[in-house]
């Protein structure tokens, strides 16, 4: 898994410099990319891109470098800790309004309708597409299992006394994983793993990295993976035959 540094200005600051009205709510953003329904756009509310502790920006730099065209090339959005498709790439406008993007593929793409909406509701009724409700912004909370991999095999006659298990969780918007719990026993019991975040390296740093200032030592948010561990017997790794994770 990876994770990039950014550089650029915040979001915050570029509106500010716009005054926006008080009757403004939203921030839309569209890029230049245009597709069959029209050219790229969503929104995120406006009281979170003036949030600093959301750490929404506006980048044209990744790990040091001008963005590559394929990561949006000149200027992109970056909104962390919610879904890809917020942060706009090839951006090309912000435009504050005081509803929603009414853009196509904000209404059409990533949202996820009540239960009891049928196909055939949503078809003939297109408010359960423009309610708000339903849009799908900050990621949920997901764990993995990496170690053991896919059909790895281990050697009992030369394997030491533990194995480690490894893996990733993520918690989104911002939010930082409590814990990860490991159970060999079909969820009966659990075990609570070790947590790494590799985030708060970057909080302890103090200067410029990559050509731009590391502003994170304030910051209680968390947008990147974090890494779990778990010292396993191999004896009870023999007796199991499945690992569950959860966070």
């Amino acid at each position: 898994l990876s994770t990039a540094l950014f550089t650029g200005p915040m979001m915050a600051d570029v509106i500010r410099s716009a005054k926006p009205l008080r009757s403004a709510k939203y921030v839309c953003m569209e890029g230049a990319d245009k597709l069959p329904n029209g050219f790229y756009g969503t929104s995120v509310k406006l009281n979170w891109a003036m949030d600093p502790n959301r750490g929404i920006m506006l980048a044209h730099k990744m790990n040091g470098e001008d963005l590559r065209p394929d990561h949006g090339r000149p200027l992109r959005a970056v909104v962390p800790g919610q879904i890809g498709g917020r942060s706009v790439k090839w951006l090309k406008k912000l435009i504050l309004t005081d509803a929603p993007s009414d853009n196509w593929y904000h209404i059409n793409d990533n949202r996820v309708l009540p239960t009891m909406v049928s196909p055939e509701m949503s078809a003939q009724d297109r408010k359960w597409w423009t309610d708000d409700r339903y849009a799908i912004y900050d990621l949920n909370v997901n764990s993995v299992a990496a170690y053991p991999q896919h059909e790895e095999e281990l050697d009992l006659a030369t394997a030491g006394p533990t194995y480690t298990a490894k893996g990733y969780a993520y918690a989104g918007g911002g939010r930082r994983i409590t814990r990860v719990e490991i159970s060999l026993d079909s969820g009966k019991s659990w075990r609570l793993s070790e947590i790494e975040y590799a985030e708060d390296k970057y909080r302890n740093f103090e200067g410029n990295l990559f050509g731009g200032k590391v502003d994170m030592w304030w910051r209680e948010s968390s947008f990147c993976w974090s890494f779990w561990s778990l010292e396993i017997p191999v004896s009870d790794l023999e007796a199991s035959d499945a690992i569950l994770v959860r966070a």
